[in-house]
């Protein structure tokens, strides 16, 4: 599966493998488990592209726990993170998958997308 985390396209594990010690976050409902994504952008802001292997199972689990979602966006406002959610349609994900793969900035169709996005 794919799912857009900010502006980058993320191939999503084929079952929720999580590392060694946080295989409790499995047991949170979905607002714990989007408050770990705000805990994971205070430390890592570029997630997305600093910790590849940590974007990719934090997306598993974020279709894992909130399956309607396509995509989250992680911002900072104030002096913290704010997540929002978007269900987006899998030949979008799809497109958006090849045109990164391609080289193709794919930011502004995605900003595009969180500026519709309701903060969750």
């Amino acid at each position: 599966m794919l799912f857009l985390l900010n502006t980058v396209v993320v191939k999503t594990q084929l079952g929720l493998e999580l590392p060694a010690g946080l295989e409790s976050l499995v047991r949170l409902p979905p607002r714990g488990v989007l408050k770990a994504g705000v805990e994971l952008y205070a430390r890592h802001p570029r997630l997305e592209y600093d910790q590849p292997d940590i974007a990719r199972w934090y997306c598993t689990l974020l279709r894992y726990k909130i399956p309607d979602a396509g995509g989250a966006h992680f911002y900072k406002s104030g002096s913290g993170y704010v997540s929002r959610l978007a269900d987006i349609p899998l030949p979008d994900l799809v497109r958006f998958w090849s045109l990164q793969q391609s080289g193709v900035d794919i930011g502004p169709e995605a900003r595009a997308i969180w500026a519709a996005a309701q903060a969750a």
